[in-house]
């Protein structure tokens, strides 16, 4: 412990900025090594040490002097990883990230093709900007909602056979825009 840790801790916990601000510059390094470590995206390792801190400084009052102030900052962080996994878990575009991160192609070569989570669903958009609108609300109500054939063609009123080929139509756009995620859209890959 830093020896001035414990009465920056007192005076955050009234209310104090500077400790605040030291307390942060003391452990954001190592927290952020941590969520990285631990999420593998950067984008979101920064979000959890933002949001951590946020929590901080939110909940200063109730900060426990005779805990070990930087095992309380882990556990804030871990436990808001655990949440973002479980909201994202329920993304099926999540589901299908993980299943390719599994896959062993990816692991031979993991500075090659690994990739994060983020910067997956932020190509996937720019390769969905090229679609016309129907094949978009075809393709996202297909690949992303989990809508069968039937449903999509009920909701816009069109045959099956046409939400199969605006389905068709969609994921060889959006495969030849994501080449360099190829092995991450498998689930793109049949219509």
């Amino acid at each position: 412990m830093h020896e001035d840790e414990q009465l920056h801790i007192e005076k955050l916990r009234n209310g104090s900025y500077q400790s605040f601000k030291f307390l942060y510059d003391l452990y954001v390094d190592s927290l952020y090594g941590y969520t990285l470590e631990l999420t593998r995206s950067r984008l979101l390792a920064n979000e959890l040490v933002q949001d951590t801190f946020v929590k901080i400084w939110m909940n200063r009052s109730s900060i426990r002097p005779e805990l070990r102030f930087k095992s309380f900052l882990f556990k804030i962080a871990k436990n808001q990883l655990i949440d973002e996994y479980r909201k994202k878990l329920r993304d099926p575009l999540f589901e299908d990230y993980l299943f390719h991160q599994g896959d062993p192609s990816v692991a031979e070569n993991p500075v090659d093709l690994k990739v994060d989570f983020d910067d997956f669903k932020e190509h996937l958009q720019l390769a969905k900007n090229k679609l016309t609108p129907r094949q978009r609300e075809v393709f996202e109500l297909s690949k992303e909602k989990g809508y069968s054939a039937g449903e999509i063609a009920t909701r816009f009123q069109i045959t099956e056979q046409t939400v199969y080929n605006q389905l068709y139509l969609a994921v060889q756009i959006v495969q030849k825009a994501m080449r360099t995620f190829a092995k991450f859209i498998i689930l793109f890959l049949i219509p």
